[in-house]
């Protein structure tokens, strides 16, 4: 395809509301700028801490390299056997 008939790149459309979907504090449905996406906790400003922080990443990042992984059925079961939760 050619430069001059390549289409520019748009945004994408915001999200809708419907009537019963999230309520601000006055009653009104909220639009999609006033929703919170999931912020992650920031790193740590602590040297020491972000350094262990980064460490353990790399060490996670290493363990899966090396095939020292543990399969889903297992981490899946383990987990519901932790927090109570029936069995799949």
């Amino acid at each position: 395809m050619s430069a001059s008939r390549v289409q520019p790149v748009q945004a994408p459309a915001p999200k809708a509301t419907t009537p019963h979907g999230p309520r601000s504090a006055g009653g009104r449905a909220k639009v999609a700028s006033e929703m919170m996406e999931p912020v992650p906790p920031p790193l740590p400003s602590d040297p020491a801490e972000r350094a262990a922080l980064f460490a353990s990443i790399e060490q996670g990042i290493a363990d899966g390299r090396a095939g020292r992984t543990v399969a889903w059925e297992v981490l899946d079961l383990e987990c519901r056997q932790k927090h109570g939760l029936p069995p799949a």
